[in-house]
């Protein structure tokens, strides 16, 4: 009887922690999108409307919902799960193909190494998510225009790793340990007032559930690192 009580108040405590990290996301959520939809109320009330501004303001949202889509996913990862063999090329070519207005609109051009053939077993779906974060944030914090981020994938007899290289503001030492952590901003959220702190949480979690290794580096000034790799 004791060790079902133990079960059981363990349950109790993960389902109270889910509930309440949820809660927390949709609240910060929900705070973010009243900036878009406050732009285009403004610029709908404009004489020309000015399309790019409102297409900008629009991919915002976009985003936005899909990071709430994929919230809401990862407490039933394993019941929407396909793992399969997945070409890198096509899930990053696609993926930059999605963000083209975003490095546009920053003047930020993606460099792309990766060879045409090259297979992991993954799931294309949360694979590609989780390739669209690393991409959106280094867009994100790369406040300097004309600067590139690279995208490479590197072979081993053990993995392949795929690297996503940024010459942004970098990420302090002191925060680089807590990325990953839920609802985590840091000094670099701060300064654009977006962050939800919850992207690169999700991005782990997924690394973690799909048997992936998630390794993050920086230095302030210089730019960001983030590797995955891939068992052979």
């Amino acid at each position: 009887m004791q060790e079902l009580y133990r079960l059981y108040q363990h349950e109790v405590q993960t389902l109270y922690a889910i509930q309440t990290r949820q809660y927390k996301f949709i609240n910060q959520w929900i705070h973010q999108m009243k900036t878009p939809i406050a732009v285009m109320d403004l610029l709908l009330q404009e004489d020309e409307i000015d399309h790019k501004s409102m297409q900008e303001e629009v991919e915002r949202m976009k985003r936005g919902l899909e990071m709430v889509l994929m919230t809401a996913r990862i407490e039933n990862f394993q019941e929407d799960l396909q793992i399969e063999p997945v070409n890198l090329k096509q899930i990053i070519t696609s993926t930059i193909n999605e963000n083209k207005r975003l490095f546009i609109t920053n003047r930020i051009f993606p460099e792309v190494h990766v060879p045409e053939d090259v297979i992991v077993m993954s799931d294309s779906k949360w694979l590609q998510f989780m390739v669209s974060q690393f991409i959106t944030n280094a867009v994100k914090y790369t406040f300097e225009q004309n600067k590139k981020i690279k995208v490479e994938v590197v072979e081993e007899k053990a993995f392949v790793e795929l690297r996503v290289i940024d010459e942004g503001i970098g990420i302090p030492k002191s925060d680089l340990t807590r990325v990953t952590k839920a609802f985590f901003t840091g000094e670099n959220g701060r300064k654009t007032g977006e962050s939800t702190g919850m992207g690169l949480y999700i991005a782990y979690e997924i690394c973690l559930k799909l048997g992936h290794q998630l390794h993050i580096s920086s230095e302030v000034g210089e730019g960001t690192t983030v590797k995955v790799q891939f068992q052979k």
